[in-house]
């Protein structure tokens, strides 16, 4: 077993602990973000990810005319609410703790999906887009480059809403409401809070679509890691281990399906990955995951779907 995945968790470990931690995460999360690959596969994932909530929204929403949304997380790049612009959201509320974007970032997603609309691959999965709105997402480029980020973003109706997202406040009823890879950084309480403070702004014909990444993250930063490494450690050995800045709280499929039953939250559609319990052969696990059904273990990815009757 590598070094990397501990070296790791022992930084941001060590940082959590600090006075102003959060402000210590971001310098950190900055310097990190500037080596992100910004490659085909990191884009093309979120035309996919935008697809996929698109069409969830046209199945159990409504079928076609424009739309408002809600982006849980939407970091640094703005790439989802960018492509739910171009395919038809009047405004799409991009909800964050605190604020993560920044000018080149902002620039760099635009110059991305522009790209991508021009290659054709975006319309392969939202479908036709109005020239329009390409021309006005380029507008909005040049707003974002003189210096006015929020300004540009704003124009085309991508609003930053930062703050709490358990004590959400909205002038209207948004009609899809969206995340990727975020429930699992959230502790089980907070999950718990935000999806009822979503169920509670939601009205009929609202969609919830959520896309969940169940594998151990340290894998993506050390390959001799599995993606189900850390579902060994008992709950308080991975407390030790685990952090406030990066948290993965490691719900398996049936702890999240447990959730929106408890909730009262319809799970109209759910989608596992096709990992099966032989996965898992050779994995030692904790108590806790043994005794669950282990295909619900095994599953690495997670899209639940709830539309309001």
């Amino acid at each position: 077993m590598g070094l990397k995945w501990v070296a790791k968790a022992a930084v941001q470990k060590g940082i959590s602990v600090l006075p102003g931690s959060d402000r210590l995460n971001h310098v950190l999360q900055q310097r990190v973000s500037r080596s992100v690959q910004i490659d085909d596969e990191f884009i093309e994932r979120r035309v996919e990810w935008a697809g996929m909530h698109l069409q969830a929204f046209r199945r159990h929403g409504r079928a076609d005319g424009p739309f408002t949304a809600v982006e849980l997380g939407t970091g640094w790049f703005p790439f989802v609410p960018s492509l739910l612009y171009l395919a038809g959201a009047e405004q799409v509320r991009m909800l964050d703790r605190v604020d993560h974007g920044q000018t080149d970032f902002t620039l760099t997603t635009i110059d991305r999906v522009l790209e991508r609309v021009a290659d054709g691959s975006v319309e392969a999965h939202l479908g036709p887009v109005d020239p329009e709105r390409v021309r006005r997402l380029g507008t909005a480029r040049e707003q974002v480059a003189s210096g006015d980020r929020v300004g540009g973003l704003a124009s085309v109706g991508l609003d930053l809403c930062i703050g709490d997202a358990t004590t959400l406040e909205l002038d209207d009823v948004p009609d899809l409401i969206c995340s990727n890879a975020v429930f699992e950084h959230l502790p089980r309480p907070v999950l718990e809070g935000i999806l009822r403070r979503f169920e509670e702004l939601s009205t009929p014909g609202t969609v919830m679509s959520h896309l969940v990444d169940m594998c151990d993250h340290y894998a993506y930063a050390d390959s001799t890691v599995g993606v189900y490494h850390f579902l060994r450690y008992s709950d308080r050995a991975w407390k030790l281990i685990d952090n406030d800045l990066q948290p993965m709280n490691r719900l398996r499929a049936n702890e999240y399906r447990d959730l929106y039953q408890q909730l009262g939250i319809p799970v109209t559609e759910e989608h596992l990955t096709a990992n099966s319990a032989a996965e898992l052969d050779g994995t030692p696990l904790a108590p806790r995951f043994a005794a669950m059904d282990l295909d619900d273990v095994a599953a690495t990815t997670a899209w639940f779907v709830s539309a309001s009757a």
